[in-house]
């Protein structure tokens, strides 16, 4: 009996240190002088020719004709290995400035025939001139989008002519966007919902972690672990507005909004410390610290209830669920779960905890104060969600797997995610789950109807949080 409590003990210490690890993800560190260009590549055909050729490198052109290498390793593009999703072509650091073109140098290229790949001409000295007009500045991050058209791109059966054009990022108005916080990399990623590309990046604080947006979803609010404080981005315009200085608690991972009242653009926001095992109270008005809220030991995640005005937060090694009234900002109920509480999600009138130390999921009745039903899961739980008519899903940082619910909180299946998914958003409109996976930069596009990945989309290093916004 003895040897199995140990080992038991020895299995949670584990558990823990595996969060820890996904909450302290390495920045990579690159000149603040200079500026994030990203190079992504589309296709806008739906059914092309087996077309594929090499970019050898890329060249990034100053009005005075300087020149700037991009892409120094070669890459291999295939139209139908992009058809339906976007491949990133290289993460550069540029010096800022004006730009007027890209340079695209082009190797070798091929198309299919009846026997087999037939190479094909490549254009006058393997070069393809894009005209750009970008002027990005000193610690700014920009996406650039290399559109091609594969139908276009062959002439005379022999000579490729490749179809290309450039679309720099610019502000927009669009109605389905996700944001997602790279906590490796120091940006935003934003990606359109509605063609499920990244469109966008912004450059934050380092080690971003937790988001939260306000009511009317102009402002997403960007909690940074690393240089402790929240950044305040123009949801729109993709620029940082403003950044409130966090002076008091130790390693801030996540944060929470809630609204002074239904709709407003005003609140407060409540940020997770980890390592002081409290949260601190901001007013979005004045942009200062009100108040620090003692919760249990190493909290994990946060989460409203504006319906009920409260905030509820996960203590990993207390084994506890705090419950916080936004009213006058105190502890009102401290409720104890399974081991090592790792996430929170609303439900049915229910507050859901996943235990990743003991594989099991609480619910929990926020009237009543207490768990009313406990019940046990075949993967570690980190994260969960309650959509799609009640249903439940749960991500597995340790197993790299979702598992599906019916909205009876039975498992129908277990699908494999990323490496170490994290992070769950619904768009139950598009029927599209999206997941953060910390461990392979990627965020996974699920069918929860189907019960299936449909492709993954590159965005920065160890992505931690995302979430959705509908303007």
């Amino acid at each position: 009996m003895k040897a199995l409590r140990i080992l038991f003990l020895l299995s949670v210490f584990f558990i823990l240190g595996s969060c820890a690890e996904l909450l302290k993800a390495p920045s990579l560190s690159y000149p603040s002088s200079m500026a994030r260009l990203l190079f992504y590549i589309h296709s806008t055909s739906l059914a092309p020719d087996d077309i594929e050729f090499t970019v050898s490198g890329m060249v990034l052109e100053s009005p005075g004709k300087e020149a700037v290498n991009v892409l120094t390793e070669p890459v291999t593009i295939n139209a139908k290995g992009i058809t339906g999703r976007q491949l990133l072509l290289k993460e550069a650091f540029v010096p800022p400035g004006p730009y007027s073109a890209v340079k695209v140098f082009i190797s070798s290229a091929s198309v299919r025939s009846a026997e087999g790949m037939a190479n094909l001409s490549t254009p006058a000295g393997g070069e393809v001139s894009l005209p750009l007009s970008i002027n990005p500045g000193e610690g700014e991050s920009l996406v650039i989008s290399v559109v091609w058209n594969p139908d276009n791109s062959v002439e005379k059966r022999y000579i490729f002519s490749p179809a290309m054009t450039l679309e720099p990022q610019t502000p927009s108005a669009r109605d389905l966007l996700l944001f997602v916080s790279n906590s490796g990399s120091n940006y935003i990623s934003v990606i359109d919902r509605s063609i499920e590309r990244v469109i966008a990046a912004t450059t934050v604080g380092r080690n971003p972690m937790g988001m939260a947006l306000n009511s009317t979803g102009d402002l997403l609010y960007v909690v940074n672990a690393g240089t402790r404080n929240v950044s305040v981005v123009d949801a729109q315009h993709y620029d940082v507005r403003d950044t409130i200085e966090l002076t008091a608690g130790v390693a801030p991972t996540d944060i929470a909004f809630m609204p002074d009242f239904e709709g407003s653009v005003e609140g407060k926001l409540y940020v997770v410390n980890r390592l002081s095992d409290d949260v601190s109270v901001i007013s979005t008005l004045t942009k200062r610290v009100l108040k620090t809220v003692q919760v249990g030991r190493r909290p994990s995640h946060i989460l409203p209830d504006e319906k009920r005005r409260e905030v509820y937060v996960a203590n990993e090694l207390s084994n506890n669920l705090s419950v916080i009234s936004a009213v006058d900002d105190t502890v009102v109920s401290n409720i104890e779960v399974d081991n090592a509480p790792s996430g929170i999600a609303l439900g049915d009138e229910s507050v859901y905890v996943f235990n990743q130390g003991s594989n099991t999921i609480s619910r929990i009745s926020p009237s009543e104060r207490q768990v009313v039903e406990t019940f046990m899961v075949s993967r570690t739980p980190t994260r969960g969600l309650k959509a799609f008519s009640g249903r439940l899903f749960v991500s597995s940082a340790t197993s790299d797997t979702v598992t599906f619910f019916d909205a009876s909180n039975v498992t129908t299946t277990i699908i494999s995610a990323g490496k170490r998914p994290l992070d769950i958003a619904a768009d139950e409109k598009r029927n599209r789950l999206y997941i953060t996976n910390s461990g392979n930069s990627t965020v996974s596009i699920i069918d929860p109807v189907g019960e299936r990945m449909v492709e993954q989309i590159t965005v920065g290093k160890s992505p931690y949080g995302i979430i959705n916004m509908d303007r």
